[in-house]
């Protein structure tokens, strides 16, 4: 894999940007360019316009790639209104993503970037056949994006999903995490975890949550990254004495032997190194860091 970093500047909730509606399902991956060649328009440039004075807009990308990094700005199991579908399969079903084609960029590197991107994301949905599953914007809507890739800047397009096949093909697309936990994928907790916040019973939690730092990548960065505690038991330090009925505290200890699904996982970062699952307990959904969690037989 080339150079190119992953990090996490997500848009805040509760804007039209980013409203927090799940996707319904994988089709595969939308392919952009930013069609905005000024000086400076980057994947950090574009993540702070969803940041600031986009966030009002119903317009979002669940990843921006420049010549140096890929930015993710919306959860891959949320809705980012890219394709221009409305409700139709390519805002729902499939995850957008935009390739910068800022004047004073490499639109080579870039675009890229995005190949082995796309392809890190086929792999971790089990698709071995990428031009089945890669989908330009003109698809869903007609219109002349992406841009670049159309006019055969820096390549077109068969030559693109060829070459995210290759990557498929040759298992360079590695992130670098030490395991690749896949949607539909059971897992379970490894370990003992303290508890660092508590959020009392309420609307979305039944049962209360908590905030353990090591499993939400040292520190919340999400509404969605606190543990519901249905699940969880406590115990001691060491791990004995588990107690499902217990009182889960600041400063206490849980453990949980419950088997959970992987519902929607996001790529590595270089904050979140290890990747992020998403889970389902106490019928809400949870993101928490792949690091503590191990698969389990599907048997």
């Amino acid at each position: 894999m080339n150079k190119m970093e992953i990090i996490e500047m997500l848009a805040p909730l509760g804007y039209n940007c980013r409203s927090g509606l799940s996707r319904t399902g994988f089709r595969g991956i939308t392919v952009h360019n930013t069609s905005n060649w000024n000086k400076g328009a980057n994947a950090i440039a574009h993540a702070n316009l969803l940041r600031g004075s986009w966030k009002s807009n119903y317009t979002s990308w669940h990843y921006v790639i420049d010549d140096t990094r890929a930015v993710r700005c919306i959860p891959e199991n949320e809705v980012a209104w890219c394709a221009g579908d409305g409700r139709g399969d390519g805002n729902m079903k499939t995850i957008n993503i935009e390739i910068c084609d800022n004047s004073d960029g490499n639109i080579l590197q870039a675009t890229e970037n995005a190949a082995e991107l796309c392809a890190q994301i086929l792999q971790r949905y089990g698709v071995s056949n990428a031009s089945a599953y890669l989908y330009q914007h003109n698809h869903w809507t007609g219109k002349d994006c992406p841009y670049d890739i159309r006019r055969g800047n820096p390549c077109d397009w068969n030559t693109f999903v060829n070459k995210v096949q290759q990557k498929l093909n040759g298992g360079t697309s590695s992130s670098g995490a030490d395991q690749i936990i896949r949607v539909g994928s059971k897992v379970k907790f490894n370990g003992v975890f303290k508890i660092n916040e508590v959020i009392k019973p309420n609307d979305k939690y039944p049962n209360g949550a908590v905030g353990s730092y090591a499993t939400c990548y040292g520190a919340p960065c999400d509404a969605n990254d606190y543990i519901p505690c249905g699940p969880l038991a406590t115990c001691n330090a060491d791990g004995s004495n588990p107690n499902y009925n217990g009182v889960l505290r600041v400063g206490g200890y849980w453990t949980c032997d419950k088997i959970f699904n992987v519902v929607a996982t996001d790529l590595p970062t270089k904050y979140l190194k290890n990747g992020v699952a998403t889970l389902e307990a106490d019928g809400v959904r949870f993101r928490c860091d792949c690091g503590p969690l191990y698969e389990v037989s599907n048997n």
